[in-house]
């Protein structure tokens, strides 16, 4: 089960990463999306989906690309390797 758990956590940061070169405006889609829901679901929204939102939030601010990238890169090794199976 944690392996499973590292492995999503894994694809999904990379999809996010893959996302933000390819199609950033994607990720401004599902910011949107995502504040414009009833304030209880963006609550467990912001639960469930914690790290990719905090992701997505860095994203959405208005400090230089360079910035952004290596804060998202920051959260998505950090998460992932808080993640990462032990024994």
């Amino acid at each position: 089960m944690k392996r499973l758990f590292f492995i999503l956590m894994v694809v999904l940061w990379g999809a996010f990463i893959a996302l933000a070169i390819a199609s950033p405006d994607t990720l401004n889609d599902a910011w949107r999306s995502t504040r414009d829901l009833w304030w209880p679901l963006q609550v467990l929204v912001w639960i469930v989906l914690l790290p990719w939102m905090v992701g997505l939030w860095v994203w959405q601010t208005d400090w230089s690309l360079g910035v952004r990238f290596a804060l998202v890169a920051v959260l998505a090794v950090g998460w992932s390797a808080a993640s990462f199976p032990r024994r």
